[in-house]
């Protein structure tokens, strides 16, 4: 007994397959991001408390140290995440981040920054942005947490000046910590 597929039920079987892959492609991508999202939403939240509560002298070491600390423990998430395929990705991923870097350091050459809120404001609102076009690539979940990212960022420029180091660590780097373990769960 042979069966006979339509060339209808054909197109939807492939396109149904196609629709699976493409989830299983978002859910591996937000497995893979997830791990950073929560590093350094600790980073963010830790370093903007010290700076909140720290008196003056320890708290100018908190972001270095916090971001030393946050390189050391992504690379080590990277070698415990399973491998790409090719070295190719990685490396393409390691020097997206120095292209990154050379943009920030580019940008404060030119733009002058007169507080230390507008510093740490242009690094939320950035990498907002970010995650938003990262998001038109992964999936609705990055974008919704850049966008996120952004728009907190703003408020606690306007709106929470005194309190703006509590405001963000909690915030941002609560909302990055969080974003992280959602996308885990996927």
């Amino acid at each position: 007994m042979t069966m006979t597929i339509t060339k209808d039920a054909a197109a939807q079987a492939l396109g149904e397959i196609d629709a699976a892959r493409s989830r299983v492609f978002e859910a591996k991508g937000y497995a893979n991001a997830s791990p950073y999202l929560i590093i350094w939403g600790a980073v963010w939240m830790f370093a903007d408390l010290a700076v909140q509560f720290a008196p003056a002298r320890p708290a100018g070491y908190a972001w270095p140290i916090a971001i030393a600390l946050g390189v050391i423990a992504s690379i080590a998430a990277g070698f415990i995440q399973p491998k790409a395929s090719n070295s190719t990705a990685m490396w393409r991923m390691i020097l997206t981040w120095f292209v990154v870097a050379g943009f920030f350091v580019s940008l404060f050459l030119v733009i002058p920054v007169i507080s230390g809120i507008e510093v740490h404001s242009i690094f939320g609102i950035v990498f907002g942005f970010l995650y938003m076009g990262v998001g038109l690539w992964m999936g609705w979940r990055m974008f919704a947490l850049g966008a996120a990212l952004a728009v907190l960022t703003l408020i606690g420029f306007y709106e929470v000046r005194a309190w703006y180091g509590l405001y963000m660590g909690l915030v941002s780097g609560g909302a990055l910590i969080l974003g992280g373990l959602w996308l885990r769960k996927i």
